[in-house]
């Protein structure tokens, strides 16, 4: 199991959003230990579509990882990682005085259960923009499925497009809302398809 905790320059918990790293903790031996560090900071200025670039970004370099710890979690930040598919816990504290706590309060997955892919959703160039590579994500392995990882990210609705490269349009695109979402199909020479989202303005 893999518990991302959000910390300050000292290795206490803080409030997500303020300067700090994103340290992903493993238990290895009985003993808890750092294997991945991402430096994470959302400087005043920004404005939402950027946080939320920055955020996506962040959670992206996240495999496997379905615990994120942080002494405080507020607004869109909540939204957003509640709809990746996130647990949140908020606690203060040294990581390595309260992970047990929190596995202890993790209840067992039922074994139909399998891990979802790592967020595939990427950003791309422009501000807003963001690109998931459909076959990539779904070669993973497990139960996961086109509409269970695309609908948390639809319904945040604050980006401008996404390109979906994939060998057809997903059937269930017909439950999109077309008063909320229009998309349009570019096929390409080698027979695969991208199919470019974008929120009704």
């Amino acid at each position: 199991m893999k518990i991302a905790v959000f910390v300050d320059e000292l290795g206490m918990t803080a409030p997500l959003g303020e300067s700090g790293f994103v340290n992903v903790f493993t238990r290895e031996e009985g003993a808890w230990r750092i294997c991945q560090r991402i430096p994470f900071s959302l400087p005043s200025g920004l404005t939402l579509n950027q946080i939320r670039q920055r955020t996506l970004s962040m959670l992206a370099e996240l495999p496997y990882c379905r615990h994120f710890v942080a002494s405080e979690i507020h607004g869109a930040l909540l939204a957003w990682l509640d709809g990746m598919g996130m647990t949140m816990w908020k606690t203060r504290g040294r990581p390595e005085d309260f992970l047990d706590r929190i596995v202890a309060q993790i209840p067992p997955a039922p074994e139909s259960v399998t891990v979802l892919p790592p967020v595939s959703i990427v950003p791309a160039e422009e501000e807003g923009a963001f690109r998931l590579d459909l076959f990539a994500a779904l070669q993973i392995g497990g139960a996961h499925t086109s509409k269970r990882l695309l609908m948390p990210f639809f319904q945040l609705q604050t980006f401008s497009s996404l390109e979906i490269h994939c060998d057809h349009l997903p059937k269930w695109f017909s439950e999109l809302d077309t008063a909320r979402f229009a998309w349009r199909i570019i096929p390409h020479a080698d027979g695969t398809l991208s199919v470019i989202v974008e929120p009704v303005r």
